[in-house]
């Protein structure tokens, strides 16, 4: 079923003869586990949304972060909707966690190091007991290496996934390039060996090696960017994708302190550097663990379509909708109806956050003009939204309330 839904999407309505090879490896592709850490930031998120306590969110689940992290405001429910029922598990045992783990230091252990050998009879003995069926069966079965999938908490989460094993392939360039991987943590941005790395950086993209792999439109399936954003992406500087990829991967290094940065510690070691309330996304974050355990009820998974999930909520019953980048795989017929499910769902004051691989919204576009007429992009709180987005890799970030 999670094959389907994900072809479904990647087809964008186009008729069976216009489906390529690459959409078709997508969608087998995609149906795995990608991300083991969402890359879109939840504190810029909620500065953003400004909602009230009370109200009802509904998101795109991805490994489920954002999800939980939205549960620091106090919202009434959160629908973490995924095609991806990989990614439904994730989120599912971390709510499992929540139940069965009274103390911080056991969660963090957990889904936190995620590296700890003791954490496989933990996930037998504690939390595999509170799972489902499809999260169960997902997290006992059997990977490629003949090893049951929750082994990955006991051997360094991080490194697993799609995501997971392309930063570990680009870990392997850069120490072959010589660059100081660790250097480009230090927290003096002024450090000659972090402006000595940032540097090496800067020549590797720049150079004929980058420009030939990323032509390869299989280099960002591990990045979740099915071959239709990939145009987007590509067609968003003037000196390709290498160059696009360039610069927001400098963005992610050097725009931010690294110390409050969890992006670039995922990006340069996989891995946080340690528990605590900083430089973690909030659900893992100390002075959060007692909220989370309170309130993880109040997040549902849901399998399946965004539009049709919209479709089937009671009118003006939703406060906020946060789409990720997944308009970035639509058709423009897709996106309209997309958002007429917003509109029938959502309250008055319903808000709505996505990110663009590119850098202009699709309802900036003539073809949805009609649509676009209902809706007011926030400019101001867009722009500031994508200069606090410390994952520094979308073109731009989009929020809209109606007019």
């Amino acid at each position: 079923m999670t094959e389907n839904l994900v072809l479904d999407a990647v087809r964008n309505r186009r008729d069976e003869a216009d489906i390529s090879f690459w959409d078709r490896l997508f969608a087998v592709w995609f149906q795995r586990l990608v991300y083991t850490q969402i890359w879109e930031d939840p504190v810029a998120d909620m500065a953003a949304l400004q909602l009230p306590e009370g109200s009802n969110i509904v998101t795109i689940s991805s490994g489920g972060c954002n999800a939980l992290s939205y549960l620091t405001a106090k919202p009434k429910q959160v629908y973490a909707v995924d095609l991806n029922e990989t990614h439904l598990a994730l989120l599912k045992l971390k709510l499992a966690g929540l139940r069965a783990y009274s103390t911080y230091g056991d969660f963090w252990r957990f889904f936190g190091a995620a590296d700890d050998p003791a954490n496989r009879a933990d996930y037998l003995a504690r939390l595999r007991p509170l799972l489902d069926e499809p999260a169960r069966r997902y997290w006992d079965g059997r990977d490629l290496t003949l090893q049951p999938r929750y082994r990955y908490f006991a051997d360094g989460f991080f490194r697993h996934g799609m995501l997971g094993g392309f930063i570990g392939f680009a870990h392997w360039v850069a120490d072959r390039c010589g660059i100081d991987r660790a250097a480009l943590l230090h927290p003096d941005p002024a450090n000659p060996d972090r402006v000595d790395a940032l540097l090496k950086v800067d020549t590797l993209f720049s150079g004929r090696f980058m420009r030939w792999l990323s032509a390869n439109p299989a280099l960002l399936f591990s990045l979740g960017i099915p071959p239709r954003q990939r145009v987007l992406l590509a067609g968003d500087g003037p000196g390709g994708l290498a160059d696009v990829l360039r610069q927001r991967l400098l963005r992610l290094l050097a725009d931010f302190p690294t110390s409050e940065n969890y992006f670039a510690w995922q990006a340069m070691q996989r891995r946080y550097p340690g528990p605590g309330n900083r430089c973690l996304p909030p659900y893992l974050q100390q002075r959060h663990f007692e909220q989370m355990r309170q309130d993880a009820g109040r997040v549902l998974p849901v399998h399946g379509n965004m539009r049709d999930f919209l479709r089937s909520l009671p009118r003006r019953s939703v406060d906020a909708v946060v789409l990720l980048d997944a308009q970035d795989w639509m058709a423009d017929a897709e996106i309209a109806e997309l958002w007429q499910a917003i509109d029938a769902c959502g309250s008055d004051q319903v808000r709505v956050l996505f990110r663009t691989a590119g850098t202009a919204s699709p309802l900036q576009t003539p073809v949805l003009g009609d649509v676009a007429k209902g809706w007011a992009r926030d400019d101001e709180r867009s722009a500031q939204t994508f200069e606090n987005d410390r994952s520094g890799i979308y073109g731009a970030v989009h929020l809209y309330q109606r007019r």
